[in-house]
């Protein structure tokens, strides 16, 4: 049996091979695709090979997957013997990681499908842009701020405030700044239309995200965001674990008869994590369980660990509908027609759009391409 520990990097991954004989063999790969699928033709059905879970692990393990032997993705959290070492190489490293292989006290990561991973990432960027749009919104009322201006407008981004915007009068620094904003802010903002669209659409095809929109404070693309996160939910036998997952439970520390619980853990999926925290802001806003369950331990234990209480709570709740296919009992209807009318509106104007874009597409492709080059051309 030979067993392979590989330490990716941006530009290289290091090797480490234990072969039968324990003897072991350091070698260097180029990250690139023809190198690995030149070294993939090298395993046989008696290879297994390890890598802690990064950004540029996964399509690494796409191609290796489709060749003989197992690929193995690890947890980076508790290779501990990797990150506690006193000496740390890379090579070491990979070296570490063949041996944790072959004694099998490797904890392995779970592994999102091609078209799981790719919503993860689609998700993900729709989380930047938003705070791209925070930051750009923050700079403009900072430069109002510098020059003692107030908004009369609860609202500085609708068409009033725009309007404001564009009346009042500031210094030339501060009018380029809050110029240069405003462009930035209408481009991200046509981007985030876009994702969006086509995130509702996926979203319109998903039974498991309206059964999610049921729970008070849940959007349709924060229900999208947990699912994605999540995985499927057969890999929790209880809410308790998927709340280790997402880093919700409280850390402890326990010596003999000693024990201590301190803050929660905040390992496993962040993402989780912190959209569970933003729906539970927006649940204690409507009357149900959960703002109940909130203000009470409010006047306890305060606002922070309240909160984020009521975001475990919430995943509990998740975990049940999910493994039950039940609706949550305290569903508010109300809500929950205006979250389907709104998820209905968007995903029809995206159907409608790519019905568009394929009529398009269509007419091109019958003109010839002397008259396509001439076309271009006009419109260049």
């Amino acid at each position: 049996m030979r067993f392979i520990g590989l330490d990716v990097h941006q530009k290289y991954a290091e090797g480490c091979e234990i072969g039968p004989n324990k003897e072991k063999r350091r070698f260097r790969i180029a990250n690139t695709r023809q190198a690995w699928e030149e070294f993939a033709k090298t395993l046989d059905s008696n290879t297994r090979i390890v890598m802690e879970a990064t950004s540029n692990a996964f399509w690494i393990h796409d191609i290796l997957s489709g060749y003989p032997g197992q690929v193995v993705i690890a947890n980076p959290l508790k290779t501990r013997a990797i990150a506690e070492a006193r000496v740390k190489t890379d090579a070491l490293d990979a070296q570490i990681l063949a041996q944790l292989l072959a004694a099998d006290f490797i904890p392995e990561s779970w592994i999102p499908s091609k078209d799981e991973y790719q919503l993860r990432v689609l998700l993900h960027h729709r989380i930047r842009l938003g705070k791209i749009r925070t930051m750009l919104k923050n700079k403009i009322h900072a430069a109002l701020i510098r020059n003692g201006i107030q908004s009369p407008r609860s609202d500085l981004f609708g068409k009033s405030g725009r309007k404001f915007l564009e009346s009042i009068s500031l210094p030339e620094t501060e009018q380029i700044i809050v110029c240069s904003s405003l462009k930035l802010l209408d481009a991200v903002q046509k981007e985030m239309a876009a994702l969006e669209a086509d995130l509702f659409a996926r979203a319109k095809e998903n039974s498991n995200v309206k059964l999610l929109m049921g729970i008070p404070g849940i959007s349709v693309l924060s229900a999208l965001t947990i699912l994605a996160e999540i995985g499927p939910i057969f890999r929790f036998s209880s809410p308790k674990k998927l709340a280790c997952y997402a880093g919700l439970v409280p850390s402890v520390h326990q010596s003999g008869k000693t024990r201590y619980t301190g803050n929660i853990t905040k390992e496993g999926r962040s993402t989780l994590r912190w959209i569970l925290v933003q729906c539970a802001q927006r649940a204690i806003q409507s009357k149900g369980k959960l703002q109940s369950f909130y203000f009470r331990l409010k006047e306890k234990k305060g606002h922070k660990i309240a909160i984020v209480a009521t975001a475990r709570k919430m995943l509990h709740i998740i975990w049940a509908v999910l493994t039950r296919r039940e609706e949550y009992r305290d569903i508010r209807r109300d809500l929950l027609e205006r979250k389907l009318k709104n998820l209905a509106k968007q995903a029809q104007a995206y159907e409608v759009d790519t019905k568009e874009l394929l009529r398009v597409i269509d007419c091109i492709e019958d003109v010839s391409e002397e008259e396509t080059q001439s076309l271009l051309f006009e419109t260049g």
